[in-house]
């Protein structure tokens, strides 16, 4: 039997930039992409909050930036490729991909000629587009090392301003005309940041917040120097200034007004947890809102903020969502089988007694979710935020599910791998952006705190976890986090003594694998692991391999940027099977015989349901799809 689509369960409306045009006929409109497969363009009339247009962004599943010209074009960046929208026409042109082999963009900027420029990855350049002979120049890597031109904007010099990252922080002054560059000194106490995430420049003000930190740091263009600082500040923009030189910014939650003179800081009455995916000014037509209302928007609606009544207006925006890609599957104790989103995030779950799916919830990007005493447990990029979810209580932002701690400070990023140790639960990690070396971290539901370790074996990630007798057994990687070239050592197996809160042995299972990607624990002490292409069975008593069984061709490692999943496993004691999805093929494997069985090919993910006639699940992309097993 092949794979039968159960749907796409995921779908949800996540926005990661803006940008605001007043209309020659007195109207507003407000362009955003909704993200998914593919990300779709999206025009709203501010004034009523209805949706005018959505067009597809055919070829890009992720778009982070987006600007207006001065002729009134819209450009829209892309997987690699750009986008042109005619608010005339109400017509989008695909432009083509700007530089070969960059794959991604970034935020962009337009300068008052109207050429419009954007950030890349992976070779963290700067490209331009000149609208008068359609054509693209590349700017070449600006910092070598660094992978992500992450954000960017353009001074009042003319000169485009760019912040970089991974490996290390930096901010970038281009000369556009003659494709000079200068390095910005970085402000003290930054020293050790790895990207500077946003950027903006507001009269000769240069706004950077640093990802470490969290602090947004302000530069003077003219004086060349670092001159102020704001903690606590929230992503992902600046306002441009009001009409009493003001710029506005998230700080704890809250807006807040900082002059351009005398950067005097002062919170407004208007909280908001989401930050501000650019700002823009509008004339709104009710009374309480005289002049001109700040405005953003946010995935839900967008609000409005008037500075001299201090008046706000929140609008809801009905939107259709677009499918998400499924990031993360774990079947419950309660019978259903939980699901998370890629990048838009997204969460719902798959009843497969009465064969629907709850309403998609929207939340963050969960690369892993595990069940464990009675509650789901989510682990959230960024930051590795864990959460813990009661099925039994209904889905409340912000309180169910509950955020229980995030690995942040420990420089951990993504939690890819959870496991059952005893009454606690264990998380494997991977670093943040630019670092190698992931963490192990222990919480305990009774007490409700954790404990976190770095490095078991340093300078890999934690990508496979499993428990007995009191050890936990891990399974490493050698790429760290994105913007990083992974470490020389091949995937690793180690063994971490709970009493001792220490690694006590670790080896090299399978030599020029860098990953050892999946662990089950089977019969008599027996530990079945998995590479990308060889099985082995580690005996955990007596600390050595015992046996290695090539299954399927091991990936090509040459030139890969990153490893950290792809590979799962469970093992059936009744039957002595293994089953599991190596790379795309649902196999089973018997421990007795040797024999292989290759069951369906072309998912992602794996989850099995023992106690449903062995029911495997996997992912194609948008849609969750089942295996059932024909009866012997």
């Amino acid at each position: 039997m092949g794979l039968l689509k159960l749907g796409e369960p995921l779908s949800t409306f996540k926005i990661c930039s803006a940008a605001y045009q007043p209309m020659e006929d007195g109207g507003y409109r407000i362009y955003t992409v909704a993200q998914g497969k593919p990300c779709r363009f999206v025009a709203i009339d501010a004034l009523t909050g209805q949706m005018v247009t959505s067009l597809p962004l055919t070829g890009s599943n992720h778009s982070w930036g987006i600007c207006v010209t001065s002729d009134g074009s819209v450009y829209v960046g892309g997987d690699g490729f750009l986008y042109r929208y005619e608010p005339r026409s109400d017509t989008l042109d695909h432009l083509g991909q700007a530089i070969d082999g960059e794959i991604y963009f970034w935020r962009m900027a337009a300068d008052e000629n109207g050429n419009v420029y954007g950030g890349t990855y992976p070779g963290g350049k700067v490209f331009q587009y000149r609208p008068a002979d359609r054509t693209f120049r590349d700017y070449g890597t600006l910092v070598p090392g660094n992978q992500y031109a992450r954000s960017m904007d353009i001074g009042p010099n003319g000169k485009l301003y760019i912040g970089t990252g991974a490996m290390e922080a930096a901010i970038i002054e281009l000369d556009t005309a003659t494709g000079e560059t200068i390095k910005l000194p970085m402000p003290e106490g930054q020293e050790a940041s790895t990207f500077v995430y946003d950027l903006d420049v507001h009269e000769d003000k240069l706004f950077a917040r640093f990802t470490e930190s969290a602090d947004l740091l302000v530069y003077d263009l003219t004086e060349r120097c670092w001159i102020h600082r704001i903690d606590q500040a929230m992503g992902l923009d600046v306002s441009p200034p009001g009409e009493d030189r003001r710029v506005y910014l998230f700080r704890d939650q809250k807006l807040h007004t900082l002059h351009l003179d005398t950067l005097e800081l002062t919170p407004c009455p208007l909280a908001h947890d989401e930050g501000a995916y650019d700002f823009g000014w509008i004339a709104w037509p009710e009374p309480g809102f005289p002049g001109q209302s700040l405005i953003s928007i946010y995935s839900g609606g967008y609000f409005i903020y008037n500075p001299a009544t201090h008046r706000a207006k929140h609008v809801e925006v009905e939107l259709d969502g677009s499918p998400v890609g499924i990031q993360s599957i774990a079947l419950g104790g309660d019978g259903r089988l939980y699901l998370g989103g890629y990048f838009a995030g997204g969460f719902s779950s798959y009843d497969p007694v009465a064969g629907a799916f709850s309403p998609c919830e929207r939340f963050g990007q969960s690369e892993n979710l595990f069940w464990f005493k009675d509650r789901l447990y989510l682990g959230v990029y960024p930051g590795a935020r864990i959460y813990q979810y009661d099925p039994d209580q209904p889905w409340e932002h912000g309180v169910n599910p509950r955020l229980l701690f995030s690995l942040k400070r420990h420089s951990q990023d993504r939690p890819f791998t959870f496991a059952a140790a005893g009454d606690r639960l264990v998380i494997g990690t991977i670093p943040a952006y630019g670092k190698l070396g992931g963490a192990i971290a222990f919480y305990d539901p009774d007490s409700d705190q954790y404990e976190c370790f770095a490095e078991p074996v340093p300078e890999h990630s934690v990508i496979a976890l499993c428990y007995s007798d009191g050890f936990v057994i891990g399974g490493t990687s050698a790429f760290g986090g994105l913007g990083c070239p992974p470490s020389g050592k091949d995937g690793t197996l180690f063994v971490w003594d709970s009493s001792a809160k220490k690694t006590v042995w670790e080896a090299v299972p399978v030599q020029g694998e860098k990953a050892v990607a999946a662990l089950a624990p089977g019969e008599n002490g027996i530990i079945w692991g998995m590479t990308t292409g060889s099985l082995f069975a580690f005996n955990l008593a007596e600390r050595r391999i015992e046996r290695i069984i090539d299954l399927f061709p091991p990936l090509n490692w040459e030139g890969l940027d990153l490893f950290w999943r792809g590979v799962y496993l469970q093992y059936e004691e009744s039957t002595n099977m293994l089953y599991g999805n190596c790379l795309e093929k649902l196999f089973q494997f018997d421990t007795r015989t040797g024999e292989l069985q290759v069951l369906a090919e072309g998912g992602t993910l794996f989850a099995r349901d023992s106690g449903n006639g062995g029911t495997i699940y996997t992912v194609k992309g948008t849609g969750l799809y089942e295996y059932r097993p024909v009866p012997s």
